[in-house]
């Protein structure tokens, strides 16, 4: 019945069955409210893998996130909980000690219990779905590609039977947000990074040349409802616009997962330049340069398609629209929002 329901919502044509692979901060927070609120989306699940925190507090940061946004029928996936072959590294300066900033959605939560947590380990519910669905299934990467590069490593066509993989990561131009010259999610896991570019199991790539075209502001949340989901969002950016003000110096954040989800799956048009490369990440021990890509010129990789612009005025309209509709007070929900707030 809700398949139908978003289909009509959707102005009668099938909603696009998304799985979004996430390590949930901040950012993949804003992206997993938008896709569990968007008509245009069938949201079949959501993998779990370590980056921004560790595995645990990505799982119920996910699991309450969802339940929050009424889509406890979405089945989480727990992943992996360490890169191929490093240690991890989190990110407690940028997202928090637990991934949401100044508000912390710890503590005990029977609704959590109604969360359809799978016993399938994340790289074999990916492969589960694409054995069932070829050609079907969109995935949305928006952390390391741990998860990705270890059901790659098992045998997944994910460059074949998939209708579309989408990846979050790197850096072409920019200056990278980890390193001189790498972003992120490449840095934590560069193995698998390497792994799915060398297989071609990354069609399209949004790096941060495209996503760092918007800058938003605490003012633009400002237009959000006034509901207990919509406070979590604001301690959330507020504590991602402090942290960049300090070490970037700006005065707003960049959320580098909803952009890259509104721009490959709901809003195409704001992407304004796109050029196609093949593409290989550093792997080496050294740290100063492991996770950048490059262009290669091994012709057995497929080429990637990379967004390297956005129009900056039209993402942030859309983005804080959907937003605005995704923390809709839920009278099923609302009593059970909440968090600690953290000084």
């Amino acid at each position: 019945m809700e398949g139908a329901l978003r289909g009509a919502a959707n102005g009668g044509h099938q909603a696009r069955p998304v799985i979004l692979d996430v390590d949930t901060g901040i950012d993949d927070m804003i992206a997993l409210l938008i896709a569990a609120t968007a008509p245009e989306l069938n949201l079949r699940g959501v993998t779990c893998v370590a980056g921004n925190v560790e595995i645990q507090h990505v799982a119920r940061n996910t699991g309450k996130i969802l339940h929050y946004a009424g889509r406890t029928d979405v089945p989480v996936s727990i992943g992996a909980a360490r890169p191929l072959a490093r240690r991890l590294r989190t990110a407690p300066e940028t997202h928090g000690p637990t991934g949401t900033g100044y508000i912390e959605l710890t503590g005990e939560d029977r609704a959590l219990g109604t969360t359809d947590y799978t016993a399938i380990p994340a790289s074999r519910y990916l492969g589960a779905h694409v054995e069932r669905h070829p050609g079907e299934m969109t995935i949305v990467a928006l952390g390391p590609l741990t998860n990705l590069g270890a059901a790659v490593s098992t045998g997944v066509d994910l460059a074949g039977g998939t209708r579309e993989v989408v990846w979050m990561g790197g850096t072409l131009e920019e200056r990278g947000n980890t390193t001189e010259t790498g972003e992120w999610n490449a840095c934590v896991d560069p193995e698998a990074a390497e792994l799915c570019l060398a297989r071609g199991a990354i069609h399209r790539l949004f790096p941060l040349d495209a996503t760092q075209d918007v800058i938003f502001t605490l003012a633009d949340f400002d237009g959000l409802p006034e509901t207990q989901l919509a406070r979590i969002v604001r301690e959330a950016v507020r504590f991602y616009v402090d942290y960049h003000r300090r070490v970037d110096g700006i005065d707003g954040c960049f959320l580098h997962d909803p952009v890259t989800l509104i721009a490959a799956l709901l809003r195409g048009e704001v992407v304004t330049e796109t050029i196609s490369e093949r593409l290989a990440c550093d792997t080496s021990p050294d740290p100063a340069v492991a996770g950048s890509l490059y262009r290669t010129d091994d012709q057995r990789r497929p080429a990637v398609t990379i967004a390297t612009a956005i129009d900056g005025e039209l993402m942030k309209a859309e983005l804080l629209g959907r937003l605005a509709r995704a923390v809709q007070p839920r009278p099923s929900v609302s009593q059970t929002v909440g968090g600690r707030r953290r000084q």
